[in-house]
């Protein structure tokens, strides 16, 4: 493999903007609408669809669908569905819990009967190294049970916290007061997150090591 074929790793922006668009952009568009006196659902629909175009464009972009491309779709369909079949702003509001419970149990599902979805994601980044990483953490997977059952755990556990914040949000959503749950309930979803970014930083050491030991 050579530089101009190499796939390049994704930016921060990349992996941010789902998120900006998800758990922030509502609050604000709701912050704005009120503001004006218009209804709180507008808002929250124009947010939806923002989010799921930007999904769209940005699967677009990397001119193919992988197991996260197919994540991305899934989010986009849900989206459609909900903006043009609800005008409730609480079920606006726990939209996301749609995907985000999809997501789990898609994550949930790789890791136990499939390919771990952090193995092609963490991939790409080992491709970075050039050839004789990208092939050495190929021999890793065939021939490594710990760094099968790292990917393993990692994408079970990120799926447990998707799932967490599914619930959370729907919770959060249904029993408190509208204004409040437009931020409350994204409180989870940082928190699952966070959670996500930390557990991949640390597993990524263990995945480097590991990887190191078939150069």
């Amino acid at each position: 493999m050579n530089d101009s074929t190499r796939p390049n790793p994704p930016s921060a922006w990349t992996l941010l903007r789902p998120y900006l668009l998800d758990v922030i952009m509502p609050f604000v568009a709701y912050l704005a609408v009120s503001a004006f006196g218009a209804a709180a659902v507008w808002a929250l629909t124009a947010a939806g669809l923002a989010a799921a175009i930007s999904a769209g464009i940005n699967t677009v972009r990397q001119r193919g669908l992988d197991s996260a491309g197919c994540l991305v779709l899934l989010e986009i369909a849900v989206s459609i569905l909900v903006i043009v079949f609800v005008r409730d702003p609480r079920l606006m509001l726990a939209r996301p819990s749609f995907y985000t419970g999809a997501a789990a149990v898609y994550l949930a599902y790789s890791a136990i009967f499939s390919i771990p979805v952090s193995y092609p994601g963490s991939r790409v980044m080992a491709a970075a190294g050039g050839p004789a990483r990208i092939a050495a953490y190929e021999r890793a997977w065939a021939e490594s049970r710990e760094f099968r059952a790292t990917h393993r755990w990692v994408t079970l556990g990120i799926g447990v916290a998707l799932a967490v914040d599914s619930v959370l949000r729907v919770v959060i959503v249904f029993h408190a007061p509208i204004e409040r749950s437009a931020w409350l309930s994204n409180v989870p979803h940082v928190a699952a997150v966070a959670l996500a970014i930390v557990t991949s930083a640390l597993a990524g050491r263990r995945f480097g090591r590991i990887v190191d030991s078939f150069l």
